[in-house]
């Protein structure tokens, strides 16, 4: 029955190239495997020796690269002067705020740090969205699994280069990471993360390949 092989990808191509054939039975619904033609030894060795020799295919993560421009309207801000003038009662209304926070976070510490432990309301992300950000403004994004590594985000940029230049990567507010084997989650890079790239090349044209160039949209 080919029920035996529904639970492994493949299973019923091998036996068709083997020299089975599939036939359904009207009297019970089921589908058998009959040989139909004796097939040669050389011919079933072979298959066999197919067999014993495939290995297990894994899934590769398509990095679906972008590359966005950061659009103009996104950019400009035009603020009145107003914007920027803070009033006595301003500073009074922060200085409440901060303390009812403050003594909100006191009240709510105790179950945070329970419901941490036991694992409550935690997500579990399998991949991560990172975008990095050239000295031109240019940002190139890539998918992660949250099982890479930060040496892994370097290699995607250096793919990524018109030519090699040495670069850091630097999370806004925090020194440049370091390029080795921590995992992503461990560097605060789940589910989604925004790097600086810093290098001293200076040049009139973007660091990225043409073939990236090519693919620039609006952010």
């Amino acid at each position: 029955s080919s029920g035996i092989n529904a639970e492994y990808g493949g299973g019923v191509e091998f036996l068709e190239i083997a020299g089975f054939t599939r036939i359904a039975d009207d009297t019970d619904g089921e589908e058998y495997f009959i040989m139909l033609a004796t097939p040669t030894m050389d011919h079933l060795n072979l298959c066999i020796e197919t067999l014993q020799n495939s290995k297990r295919m894994s899934p590769t993560l398509d990095r679906d690269v972008k590359v966005l421009q950061p659009s103009a309207s996104s950019q400009r801000y035009e603020l009145s002067t107003d914007f920027y003038r803070v009033t006595k009662e301003d500073l009074m209304a922060e200085q409440r705020r901060r303390a009812e926070e403050a003594e909100r976070g006191d009240m709510l510490r105790t179950k945070a740090m329970r419901d941490k432990d036991a694992g409550v309301g935690m997500r579990i992300y399998h991949y991560s969205i990172i975008r990095i950000r050239f000295p031109d403004g240019i940002i190139l994004q890539g998918t992660f699994s949250a099982h890479a590594t930060v040496e892994s985000i370097f290699k995607f940029v250096e793919s990524s280069l018109r030519h090699p230049v040495a670069f850091t990567l630097i999370t806004p507010g925090c020194p440049p990471l370091k390029r080795d084997s921590t995992l992503l989650k461990a560097a605060g890079l789940v589910p989604s993360g925004l790097l600086n790239l810093s290098t001293s090349e200076r040049t009139e044209f973007t660091l990225l390949s043409d073939e990236l160039v090519c693919k620039l949209s609006d952010l």
